[in-house]
């Protein structure tokens, strides 16, 4: 069975993206989902068929909002021990997420043998990809096929980093790790290439990755 981290290891990996130049924020929202039967909300959007939980943000979040500081990310995980570790997409790096059923590995082969070899990537839930690319290296877009659905995140999107608990109980790991010395791929190269998957005899259950339509409303504060 896997076993949600411990606090002091969040603390610890918090602390040490921090040092890394990565702003982190603490989402307690992913470490305590709502209580369904009590009819809250799934998500901080408020959508109760929202299938992002917990990496999809209430509204866009500037980057200078996430302190960079280990005395703020010290402070943040002694006073919310077990919140996960959170950062904002298109300030460390931008975020391309692929939902697809076909098996990770098979994936960063392809990539090796189209001659780009990936960064860091997480797996982030099941059928979930998470590449990360140098930021402001393209724009938010989406593609969807039979084989997979490829989203570039939009700036500003929370992303959860290891080993923060997601809320099925697993936890987001590292399938390539962080290496703070090598260059991240260029976003857009990355992109277009996914989209470039061949079929696979495994293809993407919609139910895994279908969003809800992307709404103009605007973010209500209070």
């Amino acid at each position: 069975m896997t076993q949600r981290s411990q606090p002091g290891t969040l603390r610890e990996a918090a602390i040490r993206y921090a040092n890394q130049g990565i702003p982190i924020l603490p989402d307690q929202l992913a470490s305590h989902p709502p209580d369904l039967a009590a009819g809250a909300p799934v998500c901080t959007c408020h959508r109760r068929d929202c299938p992002a939980l917990p990496l999809h943000a209430p509204c866009p979040l500037d980057r200078d909002d996430a302190a960079k500081r280990t005395s703020h990310v010290d402070r943040w995980w002694t006073a919310n021990p077990d919140a996960a570790i959170a950062t904002v997409t298109g300030a460390a790096f931008d975020v391309i997420e692929i939902h697809t059923a076909i098996p990770p590995n098979a994936i960063l082969q392809w990539l090796a043998n189209q001659d780009l070899t990936a960064g860091p990537v997480l797996y982030a839930g099941l059928g979930r990809l998470q590449l990360l690319a140098a930021p402001d290296s393209y724009q938010a877009d989406r593609y969807d096929s039979a084989t997979a659905a490829i989203l570039y995140l939009a700036p500003g999107s929370l992303l959860l980093l290891p080993p923060s608990p997601l809320a099925d109980g697993q936890s987001v790991t590292w399938l390539r790790p962080l290496d703070s010395s090598a260059d991240l791929p260029d976003g857009a190269d990355l992109f277009w290439l996914l989209v470039e998957l061949p079929s696979n005899q495994q293809l993407a259950d919609p139910g895994v990755y279908t969003f809800p339509a992307i709404s103009n409303q605007r973010c209500r504060t209070g």
